[in-house]
């Protein structure tokens, strides 16, 4: 890895442990993650065991997205437990296009790393999309030393939100 990665994945390290919330934290984290392997966007997948789907909890460029677990590239991190990456989604079974017609953004690639608590369960998903040039090895292993970083705030941020919404059955969380 060259050293102004390097410095960017400090830079990282530093932003993550000094936010306010968890919230300031990821958003700071996925912009710097964006400009570390030169993806156009970022998005944050939560998972819902209970409905088997999932919805955004950060993506750029658009509201609440809700999609099912077994859909897509996510839907395969998720079902596998590992890391998804396809360079030409107009060549990949798997691409959901059905979220890019809600959208109207056009996804070339994608990277989708499952986000895993401690019991090896997943919570999530981060995906990246559109990266100048193909993902490579070093895409894959920034992704997964970020999915490590973000998995056991973003599980106790889940699980106190959880909390407070109890009464409104939210089964999203």
């Amino acid at each position: 890895m060259d050293e102004q990665k390097v410095k960017k994945l400090k830079e990282l390290n530093y932003l993550l442990l000094n936010c306010r919330s968890i919230d300031e934290g990821l958003e700071l984290v996925t912009n710097k993650l964006k400009d570390i392997i030169e993806v156009d966007r970022v998005s944050i997948f939560i998972y819902s065991k209970t409905s088997n789907m999932l919805w955004t909890y950060l993506a750029d460029g658009v509201e609440k997205l809700i999609i099912p677990a077994d859909k897509g590239i996510v839907g395969y991190a998720v079902k596998h437990k590992t890391i998804k990456k396809v360079n030409d989604t107009s060549k990949e079974k798997l691409f959901y296009k059905e979220v890019d017609e809600m959208t109207g953004y056009k996804t070339k690639n994608i990277l989708a790393v499952p986000l895993l608590n401690d019991d090896n369960d997943v919570i999530g998903v981060v995906e990246l999309m559109n990266k100048k040039d193909k993902f490579n090895q070093k895409d894959l292993n920034i992704a997964y030393l970020f999915s490590q970083y973000i998995s056991t705030p973003l599980l106790n941020m889940l699980k106190h939100r959880k909390l407070e919404v109890k009464k409104e059955n939210d089964d999203f969380i």
